[in-house]
Parts: C-alpha cells; sequence; structure tokens
C-alpha cells in the first residue's frame, strides 16, 4: 500500500485506485479512468484543466 499525496496528477493517473479530498474530506475514490468517465466531479475538472482528460479516456477505458 501507498499513501501519495501529489500536486502533479501524472503522480497517481496511473495508480489502481484515488481519492479525492477536498478541505479534508473525502468526495471521491475510484480509479483514474472510472473517475475521468464520470464526466463531471473535482478529478473530472482538474484532469481537463490540466489538459489529462484525452490521455486518460483514450489509454484507460472503463469496464
Amino acid at each position: 500500500t501507498v499513501l501519495t499525496i501529489a500536486h502533479r496528477l501524472d503522480t497517481v493517473l496511473d495508480y489502481n485506485r484515488i481519492f479525492v479530498l477536498e478541505q479534508g474530506e473525502l468526495v471521491q475514490c475510484d480509479t483514474p479512468a472510472a473517475l475521468a468517465a464520470l464526466g463531471s466531479g473535482i478529478f473530472f475538472d482538474m484532469i481537463t484543466e490540466g489538459g489529462y482528460a484525452d490521455r486518460l479516456l483514450l489509454t484507460n477505458p472503463t469496464k
């Protein structure tokens, strides 16, 4: 088990599961691909603004 606090998204895009915190509260938890596929939410907003959405959605399709 590895706990990473990251300020760069590319650090966690290949992780099995990520937790997204907002003001110390857990607001999202799933695989990066599943969170991206939601099309909304904090993680989706971050990958869209950071330019990672296309890369993540194309390389890690959900089930």
